[in-house]
């Protein structure tokens, strides 16, 4: 039986190095061999305690090169076209932009709509950038009650903006059905 637990200790630094080599990303390679001892756990072949090291490797080597034909294949031929028409246009639509003033409006008032102490700890986290526990010191409350004003106001904006799309929709389906 194989102790994975040591196997991790003993070889995951050394694994994400290889694959970090291979890859020439830390995070593909971070990733890819999370993969690699999870596809070992699974495996109902997994190898004995002498051999795990060998198939670990082996695994991880094997899943540097599906994912580096997966990004040749992305970035040549059909997979460009298809990455090209994923990336967002830096230009809005006149009506997107529009929209976008509508919801900013929409939150402005949801965020006027907040109870004075909500509104003033969202404040000094979404416009002065304050952490939670930097907030509660200076308005001499505790960082669960920041935390509870904060997951308030938020659920509040929220529901502002969901309710503003819902009439949006709503108006949409009508004008079109006449």
């Amino acid at each position: 039986m194989i102790d994975f637990d040591a196997l991790f200790r003993n070889h995951g630094k050394d694994l994400r190095h290889f694959l970090r080599r291979r890859l020439a990303c830390s995070d593909a390679a971070a990733d890819l061999a999370q993969e690699a001892f999870l596809r070992m756990l699974r495996s109902a072949d997994a190898p004995n305690a002498l051999d795990a090291r060998a198939y670990l490797f082996r695994t991880a080597a094997n899943l540097a090169i599906d994912y580096q034909r997966n990004r040749r294949h992305h970035l040549t031929g059909e997979g460009a076209d298809a990455a090209l028409a994923d990336l967002a246009d830096p230009q809005p639509s006149p009506e997107k932009l529009a929209l976008s003033r509508e919801e900013w409006q929409v939150l402005l008032r949801a965020i006027a709509d907040l109870p004075p102490r909500g509104r003033q700890v969202f404040l000094l986290h979404k416009e002065a950038g304050l952490s939670h526990t930097a907030i509660s010191q200076r308005l001499g409350i505790s960082r669960n009650t920041v935390v509870v004003h904060m997951m308030r106001a938020l659920a509040h904006c929220r529901r502002a903006i969901a309710a503003h799309r819902a009439l949006e929709a709503a108006g949409k389906e009508s004008s079109q059905s006449q």
